[in-house]
């Protein structure tokens, strides 16, 4: 084997090791903080939640629809956050139990292939109902939710100390916004005025400036957001697109539920192929080497730290999360054998986008017809890498069918890779870059 790809090999291993003793130290760390300390913003947040119901709506003028916002998830994460038993923390953040109370508790159900449910008590399944009564010391049966890593408490039980849930969602559409501003700013600087509109008609065109609303939906953001500021800043001085895309997998497993994970993936991607050409033509061995790098790397990162849980809780625990975990992933992809039509799946997605993609399109178009007097066009080449991060979105409804179409009002979101590289790849390279490249071979 090369030298070099051993060490990098062995580099990847080393990163990741300490990577994930850190995602447990931080879990564990913010487990110690008690329980107690977080009661009363609990408390509040559950009756705020109970009044808005499991789903929340949210009508959004640009579109003319209005929007459903996952309580439902929401209120099984404050939930989870709130059950962590201090006494036992590692244990407690490991097996991610809900409705737990100390010394009422009196059934704990192991993970399982199938939904999650919901105590007996109730008719249907009712996140929202559960954390008002776990709140206030009223439901008997737990559940646990080992097979995520549930990350995102390294953030919300600390808020929960000093917040409720109306005040964690203003902070986060106020950190949305900042970002929104500085990506615009920056995609401004180095590219065009097109190529930002692009992205933040993406950016809007999926309720961007939404998203804080659902504690569920923020994190794939947060990451995209992060990770394409951080591309867009350190551009010459990324030594390692790999490790960047290997660290970005892992952070997205670790702090997702599952939602639209691809986003981190795609949308830093599309900004690190624009840098890439925009001082010269990618040939189509150079575009299918950084596929490959970046899209096994992030893979590896993500689908690695997922099975490492899986793995430390039947080490650890004496569970068989592993099995059960790869039944959820069946489940997720087939619905028990149900037969899901891929074009409801493709329409009840497109249906939230329509209008954003139309927009995006309409304005390259625009500028095509604008620029028709012109000889001078996009080779192929540069168009590829856009129209295939186009269809990813397509790639992964048609694998996850199941969670795609009974969870459209999220996964939708997928899409903005499609809303942001479609009118990229329709254009003239000169428009979305400041200065024209006539010359370029």
């Amino acid at each position: 084997m090369n030298k070099g790809i051993l060490k990098n090999i062995l580099k990847g291993v080393l990163v990741f090791i300490l990577v994930i003793i850190a995602f447990i130290s931080l879990l564990y760390l913010t487990s110690l903080i008690p329980t107690k300390y977080l009661e009363k913003n609990v408390k509040e947040s559950a009756n705020i939640l109970l009044n808005e119901s499991n789903r929340k709506k949210v009508y959004i003028p640009y579109k003319n629809i209005t929007m459903q916002f996952d309580n439902y998830t929401d209120a099984l994460m404050i939930n989870t956050a709130y059950s962590i038993d201090t006494s036992t923390p590692l244990y407690s953040v490991f097996t991610a139990k809900k409705n737990y109370i100390p010394n009422i508790t009196k059934t704990i159900q192991q993970d399982s292939v199938s939904e999650l449910k919901s105590a007996s008590k109730y008719k249907y399944h009712n996140e929202v109902g559960e954390l008002y009564d776990t709140a206030n010391n009223n439901i008997e049966e737990s559940f646990e939710y080992a097979r995520y890593w549930h990350g995102y408490l390294i953030f919300l039980r600390p808020m929960l100390a000093i917040f409720n849930i109306n005040v964690i969602r203003i902070i986060a559409i106020t950190i949305f916004a900042i970002l929104g501003m500085i990506l615009f700013a920056l995609l401004l600087k180095k590219f065009s005025i097109y190529t930002a509109i692009f992205f933040i008609i993406g950016l809007i065109g999926v309720e961007y400036f939404y998203i804080g609303i659902s504690l569920q939906g923020m994190f794939v953001f947060f990451i995209s957001l992060i990770t394409s500021i951080y591309i867009l800043i350190r551009e010459d001085k990324i030594k390692s697109i790999c490790m960047c895309f290997f660290m970005v997998g892992m952070f997205t497993n670790f702090l997702d539920f599952l939602t639209v994970p691809i986003v981190t993936y795609g949308i830093p991607l599309t900004i690190y192929f624009l840098i890439q050409q925009k001082e010269r033509n990618l040939t189509y061995k150079e575009i299918i080497i950084i596929f490959m790098k970046t899209g096994i790397t992030w893979f590896l990162g993500y689908s690695i730290t997922w099975v490492t849980k899986w793995a430390l809780m039947d080490i650890m625990y004496e569970r068989n999360l592993i099995e059960v975990s790869l039944g959820q992933v069946m489940y997720r992809s087939t619905g028990n054998g149900a037969n899901y039509s891929y074009l409801k799946v493709l329409f009840n997605n497109l249906y939230y986008v329509i209008v954003p993609l139309f927009i995006n399109t309409f304005i390259a178009f625009f500028i095509e017809i604008f620029n028709k007097k012109s000889k001078i066009n996009n080779p192929i080449n540069q168009k590829i890498p856009y129209i295939i991060i186009s269809i990813i979105p397509f790639v992964w409804y048609s694998i996850l069918k199941n969670h795609s179409l009974n969870h459209a009002f999220f996964t939708y979101r997928n899409l903005v890779l499609t809303i942001i590289t479609i009118p990229i790849a329709m254009i003239d390279f000169r428009f979305l870059y400041h200065n024209c490249r006539d010359n370029i071979k």
